[in-house]
């Protein structure tokens, strides 16, 4: 494994079908994204081709829950997950501005707690670590066994990027 002087290992970027352009914006300042495939065959079945190496690299995953549908940016990106883990990557990060169910973070009635399911269902596909945005509840980062960064859109933050999206 070739490493940089910082000690880290290479980098790849990948993305599933939520939010491409996302990706595209986040990962031209970094690298290019990863060669990655993510489809569904004719029974409506999601399926990953991850098409380069990523075994002893950090694998970054940009997937946004808050575009189309939230189940099926879900589950890509836990298939993706699961792909970087049984390819042996060393880290498997992901990156989502929204976190689909945050909201469902509190017990109703004979209910159940959603997004505590969703926290187990990541790291059991393979997420080592999440990166999200201005969490519904911060509470929620006690659902995850895996190290979890809440970052806080501040408005000098919003005010770029709604410069950069013009």
């Amino acid at each position: 494994m070739s490493a940089d002087r910082t000690g880290r290992g290479e980098m790849v970027i990948l993305t599933g079908n939520s939010y491409p352009e996302l990706a595209e914006n986040i990962s031209s300042g970094i690298k290019p994204l990863g060669e990655c495939r993510v489809f569904k065959n004719s029974d409506k079945e999601t399926h990953v081709e991850i098409h380069e190496s990523v075994r002893s690299k950090d694998v970054f995953i940009i997937q946004t829950g808050s575009t189309k549908d939230p189940n099926d940016n879900l589950m890509e990106l836990m298939i993706m997950s699961y792909a970087c883990k049984t390819s042996c990557a060393r880290k498997i990060i992901g990156v989502l501005p929204y976190l689909p169910y945050s909201k469902q973070s509190k017990q109703k009635k004979r209910g159940c707690i959603t997004m505590k399911l969703v926290a187990k269902m990541l790291v059991k596909a393979g997420l080592t670590h999440l990166i999200t945005v201005d969490l519904h509840q911060k509470e929620i980062q006690g659902f995850f066994d895996i190290p979890v960064d809440n970052l806080r859109a501040s408005s000098f933050l919003v005010d770029y990027i709604q410069e950069q999206v013009r």
